[in-house]
């Protein structure tokens, strides 16, 4: 008898072990993204929790099954009854936060490009909140674009799929744009794009449009105009990379590389899934969620690829991080 109660004790434990934390991702395992902000996170919180994951995976999926993922993420919810939710980018927040706003737990977002006030004022419960938000280093970006190249009135293109995230990161690249387009000097030009046929002409007439550079910014909702279905990620980076006649540059870790873009001040999700596991720590050692301020996540770091900045024959800031 006592062996059997032990047992039980012992099940009781990894099954509330197992809830400890719950991540609910936008995206997808698979997304470079998401794998990165996962690793920092495990690496942080290491054995003081169980994490388990939810892939929305509103990158491949058309937006009208969205909210059916979100029904299933808040069921997985329901069945874990985890302790901490950590709602990892847009989407998730934007279809979640309704849904968990008035639940007793520790909630933390992550990944965040819209501004949150809004949505956190009209939602506010139980849940205690807090979290990283994430903004495109427009302004670093054009900075040492403009050294690289070394040329005073520079047109730069940058280029998005036409996801949720996308569009609202061109919002604020535009507003960026607006307050400092005198003092940039720079013509720059925003397109969001839907489908890999638009994208590929879009690439192909840059050089022709008198493009110095372009922007690859995100790029994994892409669809085929033909048969509607999600184009492969990594198909849309390499085809942009071996037909652009201008230097690619890029906004996060994951889309530089060789074959990919030439590098830039980038976002690493490995730094934001870091801070957001030393925030878990906080909140597993009795510090409430609210109490702990909202933050912007470290704010990057420059990354080029040494292969690639060879090919356009271009140099490299001497502080910059590099790959191959």
């Amino acid at each position: 008898m006592k062996t059997i109660s032990l047992l039980l004790i012992m099940l009781f434990s990894i099954s509330l072990r197992a809830a400890d934390v719950l991540v609910i991702e936008s995206y997808h395992n698979q997304y470079e993204w998401d794998k990165s902000y996962l690793q920092g996170l495990r690496s942080e919180v290491a054995d003081k929790a169980e994490i388990v994951t939810f892939e929305m995976d509103t990158k491949r999926l058309p937006r009208e099954q969205y909210p059916l993922m979100a029904e299933k993420a808040f069921a997985t919810y329901q069945q874990l009854q985890p302790k901490i939710v950590v709602l990892a980018d847009d989407n998730a927040l934007s279809y979640m936060l309704p849904k968990l706003y008035n639940e007793p737990i520790s909630l933390i977002f992550l990944g965040i490009n819209i501004n949150p006030r809004k949505l956190l004022a009209t939602y506010h419960g139980k849940a205690e909140v807090t979290g990283l938000l994430e903004l495109p280093l427009f302004v670093k970006n054009i900075g040492e674009i403009k050294r690289i190249i070394g040329k005073r009135d520079l047109k730069v293109w940058i280029l998005f799929d036409s996801g949720v995230t996308s569009e609202i990161a061109a919002s604020y690249i535009d507003s960026q744009y607006q307050l400092m387009k005198k003092s940039l000097a720079v013509d720059v030009k925003i397109h969001l794009i839907s489908d890999f046929q638009d994208w590929q002409r879009t690439v192909g007439s840059a050089q022709s449009e008198g493009v110095d550079a372009i922007i690859v910014g995100l790029y994994q909702t892409i669809t085929d105009a033909t048969t509607g279905r999600n184009t492969p990620s990594e198909e849309v980076l390499a085809w942009t990379n071996q037909h652009t006649r201008v230097p690619l540059f890029g906004f996060w870790d994951f889309s530089v590389g060789k074959g990919k873009t030439s590098g830039g001040v980038v976002l690493f999700g490995d730094v934001q899934g870091k801070q957001v596991g030393q925030i878990i720590n906080q909140i597993l050692s009795g510090i409430p969620a609210n109490t702990i301020p909202i933050q912007i996540g470290n704010q990057g770091r420059a990354l080029f690829s040494e292969s690639e900045m060879k090919r356009w024959g271009l140099q490299a800031p001497s502080h910059a991080e590099w790959v191959e």
